[in-house]
């Protein structure tokens, strides 16, 4: 997405003459003045309109086009910008929409003083078309635009929507796209990515059916509708309870009489109106520190009416804080309504569509968005960043919300205990180290919205900007870092500012060079650690050197303690980092009552590794750190080291129950070197069973994503196998384009049971590209092999090549068709009776599957007879079918509608025939239902647990079944505990 829009802008800017310069060019800033009058078919669910545009050329040039936007357009079909943005982040709902959930604007007929103009859509994006002028606009003069059109409201996938006769209308106008110093900003309508727009005027009318209620942008003109609203407001008063409101949600009937409601506003950059006959009214005010008043408002329906109550106290606190913080709210009003079923909230000026939790954020952004307008779409820290800081800052004013896992339950006790002694800034720290210790971060600047992976967008661009400007705010200290964002703010209030210039701004304001900040660490996804010398005494004194292994400079913050972790004083060194691993000189502490010396003792930097942060005084082991076992999973901390634990439970027919645990250094952000043990003790055979892991992880700058070496250890079964192995995963970015493995790993595996053993070196090749419809898979290995007994020494090697691709398309949101193409092939003739490739699962010479009975003891259990691995032949039947020449394999499946059923067929052939059925061939087949256990619990562990059952195939003697004993033996079913792995699953969710 982010390459399509680089080229449409590269093939845009040249033909505006406004391409970017080296150097900036002089500001200047469109106006652009509308008025609109539009009607609600709430039958149809669509709205008619007639808009008027006043456009303002304020460039230096004249203008023969303006881009516009005609967002509707983006709900039309399944290749707008937004539709493939959708299924790139897993969303398939709108991709399978009927007709009638689509939306589209169209009835366009657009005049420009007076004359009529040629509207050229862009041929990649139907939502952005350009406006040919019958004549040049000069630089200064006015435009006048006008165009009726039509707008199909669509159901709930994105910010405009309805749901039943709930309205959210949203990016529903056509809208002139942004000119500036910069060039032209048209864009196409996303959901991961929101907007940039011109300032100006609106005066707005909407008729609609009279029992509506409307929350919208601007002040509202109608004596007779502001004392309905104000007497639903006192209606409402009343009520202080849930059974107060109700559970009722119908729509009551529409009135036949209509109303014609108008709002005015100007200095905004936007128009949102949502309308509702359910909605029930509170109302507010507060008085700002110059004397002004704010009316305040939320809007909601019976569905959690009474956090709406408390959400309107939310309202104001943010409105008081945000004007004392940043600058004063300049609106007359601000309105919250209830989000709608659908995706969550979303801003406009002076009202906001969101959830009770989402209140303060939501209101912030009139502040950053509303009225410090941003282009959001390649800058979205400037907004959601900087309004994420200021959000926290406000959640931390109150002791409720600022004491995390407040709860009694078992779960939030447990997580309490792990976090006791932390700030609220350690805790803010997490989702950063979560990220970044994988490799999955992303630079906070530097990237467009559709750029950021899904999880990302949101990670990145609003917590990790706040952790980064509340350590910037450290480093200035809060007073001169809310001098300098005033000056900022009241700078560029109702204009468009760039990321220079709120770094011009604060420098400007606090007379020190940011760039460190605003160019390195904003803009790279640089690793921080610090470290301290031995401590030097110096009379009543106590200095120490700070060290950095960061290739970029940064401030580090020192702080000395008491002996019960008081901090006595905190001092910061200088940016540095890039010339040196040393700071400039040592920073001085008084010596009284110091007990240690810490980098960061309040969590505000980037760091991974807090492990070597303390530095005792006057003790024998000044770095060592108190360790504690901790169930599940642990922050990381300078006060103290964990291990992580968790029960575990193993089970299978040679080792019967075993019961153990799980101890790791880390669940949440895997360390440098990570390590895992998971003994479990067998009662049957009395003896010690398990898996023991030990790697180092490595995270590249450039090129590969992440390199580990390692080596794993596992007993079961009477067998012992040693693994060590490095694995490179390509590319950098986890979130464009396919992604690929490389692995190199030796396998030792000794069988006692047959005293022999197994030697394996394999060069594994995996890649894989998907979104939320298709998903290729793509396989290819080549093993040495060799196997050694006591009796007979060493075999002579064998080599093995496999191959497989696989295909999973879905043809409805929750059902898919799966294609495999397997092929296997022995590289030279052998006779070593342990290597073979499998027509139905693999022989897994590797122990990598979680056979229930490998030995083959139980007649319903047994490994390759009844529980296969779905690898090498993959046939669902069971085929006594084991080739040293070569395999070939099509492995069909497709999910039946409505029920959660698959059906299965195989396809095969081998060099050398082989007995199936009573016959001799090489050619074989099956086919049959696949039951996905778990799809009814869980619907995405539906792939965990399958039992197959094979109704037709070559496994029988006449191709079907003789008698149900026939049917039920050759029952088989397949076990992928490792998809239920917790670090398996967390590592899938992040590279989403």
């Amino acid at each position: 997405m982010r390459h399509l829009l680089a080229i449409c802008c590269l093939a845009l800017l040249p033909a505006a003459a406004f391409a970017q310069r080296a150097t900036p060019a002089p500001y200047f800033q469109q106006e652009v003045n509308y008025t609109i009058d539009v009607a609600l078919d709430d039958r149809k669910h669509e709205l008619t309109g007639h808009e008027q545009v006043q456009y303002t050329n304020n460039s230096l040039q004249a203008l023969t086009f303006i881009w516009f936007h005609l967002w509707p357009n983006a709900y039309r079909d399944n290749r707008t910008a937004f539709a493939r943005q959708e299924l790139r982040n897993g969303n398939r709902a709108f991709a399978f929409a009927p007709a009638a959930q689509r939306g589209f604007i169209d009835g366009l007929a657009f005049t420009v003083d007076g004359q009529a103009a040629t509207l050229e859509f862009d041929p990649n994006n139907p939502d952005v078309a350009k406006l040919l002028l019958p004549r040049p606009l000069a630089a200064g003069a006015t435009a006048a635009i006008s165009t009726p059109f039509r707008v199909k409201l669509p159901g709930p996938f994105s910010r405009m929507r309805h749901v039943g006769q709930n309205y959210q209308i949203t990016q529903w106008y056509p809208k002139p796209a942004v000119l500036d110093r910069r060039g032209w900003h048209p864009m196409p309508y996303l959901d991961q990515g929101e907007f940039y727009s011109e300032f100006g005027s609106f005066d707005v009318r909407i008729t609609l059916p009279a029992n509506y209620t409307v929350g919208a942008t601007g002040e509202l003109q109608n004596p007779d509708e502001i004392a309905r609203l104000e007497g639903l407001a006192a209606e409402t008063a009343k009520k202080t309870t849930q059974a107060d409101f109700g559970d009722d949600l119908t729509f009551p009937a529409s009135a036949t009489a209509t109303k014609t409601l108008r709002y005015k506003q100007d200095r905004v950059h936007d128009f949102a109106w949502f309308a509702d006959k359910r909605f029930n009214v509170l109302k507010s005010a507060v008085t700002l520190p110059s004397g002004r008043a704010v009316t305040s408002w939320v809007l909601f329906t019976n569905r959690e009416a009474t956090r709406w109550i408390k959400g309107l106290q939310d309202v104001n606190e943010a409105l008081m804080r945000y004007s004392h913080w940043v600058g004063e709210y300049p609106y007359s009003s601000a309105t919250a309504v209830q989000a709608g079923v659908g995706p969550g909230s979303m801003e406009y000026p002076m009202v906001t569509v969101c959830i009770p939790e989402a209140l303060v954020h939501e209101v912030g952004h009139n502040w950053f968005y509303g009225i410090l307008g941003s282009n959001e779409r390649d800058f979205a820290w400037m907004d959601e960043g900087v309004n994420t800081y200021f959000e926290k800052r406000l959640a931390a004013l109150d002791s409720i919300k600022a004491t995390p896992f407040g709860g009694s339950s078992i779960t939030d006790r447990a997580i309490r205990s792990q976090v006791e002694g932390l700030p609220p800034t350690a805790l803010k720290q997490v989702a950063y180290q979560v990220l970044a210790s994988r490799g999955l971060d992303q630079p906070v600047q530097g990237l467009t919205s559709a750029a950021f992976g899904k999880r990302n967008y949101g990670l990145m661009t609003y917590h990790k900007t706040a952790s980064l400007l509340h350590y910037l705010a450290g480093y200035l200290g809060q007073e001169r870092f809310d001098r300098a964002l005033q000056a900022y703010y009241e700078r560029w209030k109702f204009r468009h500012p760039y990321p220079e210039d709120m770094q011009a701004s604060f420098e400007e304001s606090t007379g020190q060079p940011l760039g460190w900040f605003f160019n390195d660490l904003l803009t790279g996804t640089h690793r921080y650690n610090a470290y301290l010398s031995a401590p030097l005494a110096v009379e009543d004194r106590v200095q120490v050197q700070v060290r950095t292994d960061s290739p970029v400079p940064w401030a580090v913050p020192v702080s000395s303690l008491d002996a019960n972790g008081k901090v006595l004083e905190t001092r910061w060194t200088p940016p540095f980092g890039r010339a040196g691993t040393e700071a400039a000189s040592p920073l001085s502490f008084r010596r009284a009552g110091v007990a240690s010396l810490v980098v960061d003792a309040g969590y505000l930097t980037p760091q991974l590794n807090r492990r070597d942060d303390r530095l005792q005084l006057n003790s024998p082991a000044p770095r060592l750190e108190p360790l504690r076992l901790r169930p599940l999973a642990s922050v990381e901390r300078w006060d103290q080291a964990a291990i992580n634990w968790l029960p575990a439970l193993g089970a299978n027919t040679s080792d019967k129950l075993m019961l153990g645990a799980a101890f790791y250094n880390s669940l949440l952000a895997p360390k440098r070197l990570q390590y895992l043990a998971m003994p479990l003790y067998s009662f049957a055979r009395k003896e010690v069973n398990g898996i023991a892991s030990l790697q180092l992880n490595l995270l590249p700058a450039s090129k590969a994503r992440t390199v580990t070496v390692g080596a794993t250890v596992q007993r079961f079964e009477r067998y012992l196998k040693l693994e060590p192995s490095v694995s490179v995963v390509l590319p950098h970015s986890a979130f464009n384009g396919p992604q690929h493995r490389l692995t190199l790993s030796g396998t030792a595996v000794n069988t006692q049971d047959r005293l022999r053993n197994l030697n394996i070196v394999t060069a594994d090749y995996r890649g894989r590209i998907r979104n939320a419809l298709r998903e290729w898979n793509w396989q290819v290995d080549l093993n040495r092999m060799r196997a050694r007994s006591n009796e007979t020494g060493n075999d002579a090697p064998a080599f093995l090549l496999r191959g497989a691709v696989s295909l999973q398309q879905f043809y409805s949101p929750t059902k898919r068709v799966q294609v495999r193409l397997f092929g296997g092939s022995f590289l030279q003739t052998h006779e070593n009776r342990d290597f073979f490739l499998g027509l139905s699962g693999s022989p897994d010479y590797r122990r990598q599957t979680v056979f229930l009975d490998r030995p083959q003891i139980s007649r319903t259990l047994a490994a390759q007879y009844h529980q296969t691995d779905d690898r090498d032949g993959a046939f669902k039947a069971f085929m006594p079918v084991f080739t040293n020449n070569w395999l070939t394999t099509v492995n069909l499946q497709v999910d039946v509608p409505v029920v959660p059923l698959a059906v299965f067929a195989d396809f095969g052939a081998t060099r050398e025939p082989f007995v199936v059925g009573g016959r001799s061939r090489n050619t074989y087949y099956d086919a049959g239902l696949a039951v996905p256990l778990l799809e009814f619990a869980v619907p995405m562990l539906k792939d965990v647990l399958q039992i197959y059952l094979p109704v037709a195939g070559t496994q029988y003697e006449n191709f079907l079944p003789s008698s149900r004993k026939d049917f039920t033996d050759r029952i088989r079913f397949v076990l992928r505990l490792d998809r239920l792995s917790p670090f398996r699953l967390l590592d899938e969710q992040l590279a989403q």
